[in-house]
């Protein structure tokens, strides 16, 4: 070995070296690096904890303050709907109009018209205040279907269809791979972020889509740990559209179970049938959950061929459909009607038969059956805390109960159908 070379260059690696080349090495000086040990990095422990600590001290300053809460986005007839930095969801069956709702409260929050305008079905958004629609779309082509649902929501808004206003972003994910999307949506609402200190309202258009199974528990919690996390990271409200289970209420698979536990507020959308079973004109708009209010009267609505959307039906034919309703004692209906009897805690069969038997004018034996469907069928209840719960039955001597009990989340793949 060259000493005299050596001597002028780093020490070379030790490692597999003979011990008469480390003694040709051992007058080549140490490089600064080698004589000061490596800056230690803080444990992953260390990182987390300091993490808690802030959080504890952002929440002890804000404890010592009086709380002042946010007004809701959207509300209707003074109730708060949506409130700021939540998710939302809206589920439907096939062809129920649950996109055509969800871009119509989109086209509301982009409107710059404070006036109640008939488009949009009494629902109203935070006055004095603009904000920033980001609008995701996971499934339609982008070459009629998505620029048609664009325009409609600018037009809906009041905007031209020539106009492209600067507080309405929007892409699509279609193309993405499944493993990808989540960076896909995190990376456009980033951007989006960038460039407005507007609140986000964010729009996903089928949720379902952005993961690659919907049956998988583990995927549906990542899920909506992902978009609550979008939420806090961008000052940004959810509103995800997801399809319904066929010939179910309930929404696709355990991402719609996971979406019922995290949402704050759930639509139903869906189409009326009359005595036949087959489709009306009338479509039923149910508020499934409300976390922070009495959940109001289901709104029934019609599609209008003029605008190209949706708008309260008439008077007169939603009353005739009630009463046709009322006679039928529908099951969904008697579970809704459950969720406010029960409210104050367990009643007898026997009230709480005689008390549907009275409001429904219906014969003992269909409440009894409809009360047995909303038992096996485990329709989509909500109590008073927005918690999802079912009609359970229990004994007390001689005495039997209904009452409202936890809903057990069940860990069995669901139909993809």
């Amino acid at each position: 070995m060259n000493t005299e070379q050596n001597k002028d260059t780093k020490k070379p690696p030790i490692f597999d070296m003979t011990d008469e080349e480390l003694a040709d090495t051992a007058d080549i000086p140490f490089t600064e690096e080698e004589q000061e040990p490596p800056p230690q990095q803080p444990e992953k422990k260390d990182l987390l904890l300091q993490r808690l600590l802030d959080k504890e001290k952002s929440l002890a300053e804000a404890a010592t303050k009086p709380v002042v809460f946010s007004p809701p986005l959207i509300s209707r007839d003074e109730m708060g709907i949506i409130g700021r930095g939540t998710v939302n969801v809206i589920q439907g069956a096939f062809g129920s109009h649950k996109s055509r709702f969800a871009e119509l409260l989109a086209s509301l929050m982009l409107t710059v018209n404070e006036s109640m305008n008939p488009k949009f079905l009494g629902f109203a958004r935070a006055a004095l205040e603009r904000f920033c629609v980001c609008y995701i779309d996971t499934e339609r082509n982008q070459n009629e279907e998505l620029p048609f649902a664009i325009q409609g929501i600018k037009q809906r808004a009041g905007y031209r269809l020539d106009e492209l206003p600067e507080q309405f972003r929007f892409t699509s994910i279609k193309g993405e791979k499944r493993s990808e999307r989540f960076e896909a949506i995190d990376t456009f609402i980033r951007s989006v972020r960038k460039s407005t200190t507007l609140h986000l309202v964010c729009l996903i258009d089928v949720v379902t889509d952005a993961i690659g199974d919907f049956n998988d528990p583990k995927e549906s919690m990542s899920l909506f740990d992902f978009i609550g996390n979008l939420c806090d990271n961008y000052d940004a409200t959810f509103l995800l559209v997801i399809h319904q289970n066929p010939g179910t209420e309930k929404a696709r698979g355990h991402t719609g179970t996971e979406a019922a536990n995290k949402a704050s507020t759930v639509f139903q959308i869906g189409i009326e049938k009359d005595a036949n079973g087959n489709d009306t004109d009338l479509i039923k708009l149910r508020y499934l959950k409300l976390r922070y209010g009495k959940k109001p009267e289901h709104l029934y609505l019609q599609f209008c061929k003029e605008w190209n959307g949706l708008r309260l039906a008439d008077a007169e034919a939603v009353a005739n459909h009630i009463n046709y309703r009322k006679h039928k004692a529908d099951a969904e209906d008697i579970a809704d009607r459950l969720t406010s009897l029960l409210a104050d805690g367990p009643m007898t069969k026997g009230n709480v038969i005689e008390t549907l038997e009275a409001e429904f004018g219906a014969k003992n034996a269909t409440i009894r059956e409809r009360l047995k469907q909303v038992i096996n069928d485990q329709l989509f209840m909500t109590n008073d805390q927005g918690v999802l719960v079912k009609l359970g039955e229990y004994r007390e001597g001689r005495q039997q109960f209904y009452r409202l009990e936890p809903l057990e989340e069940d860990h069995e793949a669901e139909s993809a159908d």
